[in-house]
């Protein structure tokens, strides 16, 4: 890739249309992406505002929801100048409005200036088909997906891109490099942070496998839990996690960059975020912080005709909202500012457990990372009744020993096997030492003792779910 070309994708990752109440405005990257298809077709690189106005006037009102008169296509006639991206003839004689923001639509009719593209960029996009079609991709993956229909005829870029806007945008699916410095220099971006646009905007996530987050793969699924930004403390809905949401919301796909244990990173999917989720984790300073985990459902192309049926589903269901699983599922060694009794902490780890037991059977995927994600509710709530020590009220072991970080040697064991019942839920789960588990698990009597440890864990479950009980 040439300077020129690298120099052209930087500014054109920059453009930001202004949020307006019925979406983003839109009408810069319409005017960019018909000054392309000029660029292409060889017509001429500057035009006259007149010629310009007529021809933006129906696309603004088509495809930008937008006003198809003059004082919509005079706005970005002159504002894609401060991109870089346009140039005005003689700007800076033109009568500005009392608020110095663009020229009088009097004084546009009456000068009737030329404008278009710079002299380089329109040259390079003349003569690279590859670079033209790369930027024009780029712009319609970011503000116009799913692409119209006729968008690309209407603008001169239907030959071009041939049904495929995806397929030439840079880099590509697959490709590898050794550390994140090649990959910005290859394509621009941040080199260090793990949620960061490349030089075209498009927003980029990374995942090492040698890195601070329990990112993976979710079990039964394609689908991958991505550890939120922010390496210690309660991470917060901030930069990168604020782009996130911002994906999120507009069900835009985002490139998923993975480096293996001992491997070479590689953008390795597209993908989309399908749910949001809060959860406690251990942050770098070994401390228990609240982090968003964001699922990601991987994805072949970033245009959403091309995604499956499940994950279209899935986008379906999701409000947007943040899964709060934080607040019923509670590490004891979590900090809580507001402090509940263990009665409670109880009662909503068992309601969190009993939530997830009640959709065993499905095995939509949406539930499969639902139940990964709360599946340590029930073994909490069994450890916080247990109050560090052995259920088993025979235990002749070391029933409250600890280990060197402060917490009980204790299993959690399904008292009738969860294999056999599929029950995953406080009362039909214990928490043993390590001598009463082996007891239960191998020893003689381990029908008899199985009968006594079901009836304890009702008994307890039951004391700490009573309204009346401590």
């Amino acid at each position: 890739m040439t300077s020129a070309a690298k120099d052209l994708i930087k500014r054109v990752g920059k453009l930001s249309p202004a949020q307006r109440a019925n979406g983003q405005a839109l009408h810069r990257p319409l005017l960019l992406l018909w000054s392309i298809g000029q660029a292409v077709h060889r017509e001429p690189r500057e035009q006259r505002w007149s010629q310009v106005c007529d021809v933006l006037k129906p696309l603004l009102t088509k495809y930008a929801n937008a006003p198809g008169d003059a004082r919509s296509a005079a706005y970005p006639f002159w504002a894609l100048r401060k991109d870089g991206l346009w140039e005005v003839e003689g700007s800076e004689q033109l009568l500005l409005t009392s608020g110095g923001r663009r020229p009088t639509l009097t004084e546009l009719h009456e000068r009737n200036p030329l404008a278009g593209l710079p002299a380089e960029d329109y040259d390079l996009l003349s003569q690279d088909r590859a670079v033209a079609a790369w930027v024009a991709g780029t712009l319609l993956v970011k503000f116009f997906s799913p692409v119209p229909a006729q968008l690309l005829d209407d603008l001169g870029l239907a030959e071009l891109l041939a049904g495929q806007a995806d397929a030439s945008l840079r880099p590509r699916v697959g490709e590898r490099f050794t550390d994140r410095n090649a990959i910005s220099a290859a394509h621009g971006g941040n080199n260090v942070q793990g949620i960061t646009p490349l030089a075209d905007g498009i927003l980029t996530v990374y995942s090492d496998d040698k890195g601070p987050y329990a990112d993976g793969r979710i079990p039964g699924t394609d689908w991958i839990a991505y550890t939120g930004d922010g390496l210690s403390g309660d991470q917060r809905l901030v930069q990168g996690n604020k782009s996130m949401a911002a994906y999120q919301r507009e069900r835009r796909a985002l490139r998923y960059w993975h480096k293996p244990y001992r491997g070479t990173w590689f953008f390795e999917t597209w993908a989309v975020i399908v749910q949001c989720r809060r959860r406690w984790g251990v942050g770098e300073d070994g401390k228990q912080r609240r982090e968003y985990v964001w699922v990601l459902a991987p994805v072949s192309s970033p245009m959403p005709e091309t995604w499956p049926e499940d994950v279209r589903d899935a986008l379906s269901e999701d409000n947007h909202q943040v899964h709060d699983d934080s607040r019923d599922i509670v590490p004891q060694a979590a900090p809580v500012e507001n402090e509940v009794s263990n009665q409670e902490r109880y009662k909503r780890l068992t309601a969190a457990a009993h939530r997830t037991a009640k959709g065993r059977a499905s095995h939509s995927k949406a539930f499969q990372t639902e139940r990964y994600l709360r599946s340590p509710a029930a073994r909490e709530a069994v450890i916080l009744r247990s109050e560090g020590r052995c259920e088993n009220d025979t235990c002749l072991g070391h029933s409250s020993e600890l280990t060197d970080a402060g917490a009980p040697i204790l299993d959690v064991d399904h008292v009738n096997g969860l294999a056999r019942t599929r029950e995953d839920t406080p009362e039909t789960m214990i928490a043993l030492c390590p001598n009463c588990h082996a007891l239960k698990t191998r020893g003689i009597k381990r029908k008899a003792m199985e009968k006594r440890l079901r009836s304890i864990a009702r008994t307890r479950h039951k004391q700490f779910s009573d309204d009346s009980g401590t």
